[in-house]
């Protein structure tokens, strides 16, 4: 049987508390996807100084361990250029997936469609960064919009090309400017079809909510210094630990 190629690209920035239950949650994913799947799994690390990229080249599921620039944008592009599967799946390592998520995030792909997404929650029920961006998700199509969490979505690579891929001069500047190209404008560039894979849940950790106000490394993001000084926001996150 012709089995579709599949890529499942994960961008990394010192993720070593999370970046294995991410890949064990995608593994459990893999095996339980359809026959007619034939996966790979990348991780592009912007060169963390923690044991991330040991963890990640340690795991089984992971093929292939590639070192990009900071900046997530850039880090998801290397994604697409690697890429070998004929459709893309975007995660994140402070994310977890079901057994049913990729089955489910691909499912709707057929002649026409250039992406699909499915809904983000949180890692615990009532987690208000969750509630916002389950809020965003279900009500912007409503005005014939779509956020597409960068962690949950699927795209074919020939579409993503074709559309220009993401605009990477924004990539470093401001988060909100970073957010909104990935999740809001970049969708609206492709010609093909973006489908609302409902089914297709995963679970966030809640440190995105506290990033829209203290805006520090992510994945492979950079320093966003949008509210104030990094340092302040270090000895902010310490006080907290300390308390």
């Amino acid at each position: 049987m012709n089995r579709t190629p599949i890529t499942v690209a994960l961008p990394s920035l010192n993720e070593q508390r999370r970046i294995g239950d991410c890949l064990d949650s995608i593994a459990a994913s893999i095996a339980a996807a359809p026959e007619k799947y034939d996966f790979e799994v990348l991780v592009l690390d912007s060169y963390s100084d923690d044991a991330t990229v040991g963890i990640a080249q340690s795991h089984p599921v992971v093929d292939l361990v590639d070192f990009v620039e900071r900046g997530i944008l850039h880090a998801r592009h290397r994604g697409f250029e690697l890429a070998r599967g004929e459709v893309v799946v975007s995660i994140d390592a402070d994310s977890t997936y079901p057994p049913g998520f990729l089955g489910e995030l691909l499912a709707p792909f057929e002649s026409g469609v250039s992406l699909t997404y499915g809904p983000v929650g949180g890692e615990r029920a009532g987690n208000i960064d969750a509630a916002i961006r389950l809020a965003l998700q279900y009500g912007l199509p409503a005005v014939g919009l779509d956020w597409v969490s960068g962690s949950n979505r699927a795209v074919r690579t020939a579409d993503y090309f074709a559309a220009g891929g993401y605009r990477l001069g924004v990539d470093g500047t401001a988060l909100f400017r970073v957010m909104t190209e990935e999740q809001l404008l970049f969708p609206r560039r492709l010609d093909g079809e973006v489908v609302f894979a409902e089914t297709a849940r995963s679970a966030q950790s809640a440190r995105t909510l506290e990033q829209l106000f203290f805006l520090g490394e992510k994945e492979g993001g950079v320093e966003w210094n949008v509210i104030g000084p990094y340092e302040s926001v270090r000895r902010y996150r310490k006080k907290l630990r300390r308390n």
